[in-house]
């Protein structure tokens, strides 16, 4: 602890020795970046007249030098436009290739989602009436529940809420909208 209370103490005197010593010598600083402000100045303005006589020379050389680039960059892009033309052909017919066999497996995943459509909506035109409480045929309805994608136990618990509505008409409706809502009609 003692060693960093003298580290503190030092770098406190040598703070207030370095302002004491900028608050008396300011003049002579002052005076001192004033002469290095004139020969900089005076440096700067014979740097500058040689950069113009150097960036003379090198304009007319990049000039020449640009000039041979252009040449050799015409070339080059004429070359270029051709291959990029070719591969363009080449991409356009491939394209073409890719894009009709989509079309034709587009056409033959939407004949196969018609025909599926249809199925079900004459299977399920064909048990409407079994789910209407005036016509309710507990056979029909228990075939259906049969013949769906539902688990076993909601097909358990459906057809046995059909075969009580089957032996008491007072719930047949709450039965059909079991039935209705499992199947998502």
């Amino acid at each position: 602890m003692n060693r960093n209370v003298l580290i503190a103490a030092i770098v406190v005197l040598l703070a207030a020795g370095g302002y004491y010593y900028y608050s008396n010598n300011k003049a002579a600083v002052d005076g001192a970046v004033g002469e290095a402000a004139g020969a900089a100045t005076g440096a700067a303005e014979g740097a500058a007249a040689a950069t113009t006589e150097a960036a003379e020379g090198a304009a007319a050389a990049t000039t020449e030098a640009a000039e041979g680039a252009a040449a050799a960059t015409t070339e080059a892009a004429e070359g270029a436009v051709a291959a990029t033309t070719e591969a363009a052909e080449g991409a356009v017919a491939a394209t073409t290739e890719a894009a009709e066999g989509a079309v034709a497996a587009t056409t033959e995943a939407a004949e196969g989602a018609m025909a599926a459509t249809t199925e079900a909506a004459t299977g399920a035109m064909e048990a409407m009436p079994a789910l209407d409480a005036a016509t309710f045929d507990a056979t029909a309805v228990a075939a259906m529940i049969d013949g769906s994608a539902l688990d076993d136990a909601t097909k358990t618990t459906l057809k046995a809420a059909v075969e009580a509505a089957k032996s008491n008409p007072a719930l047949v409706q709450g039965a059909i909208d079991q039935v209705k809502a499992a199947l998502g009609m």
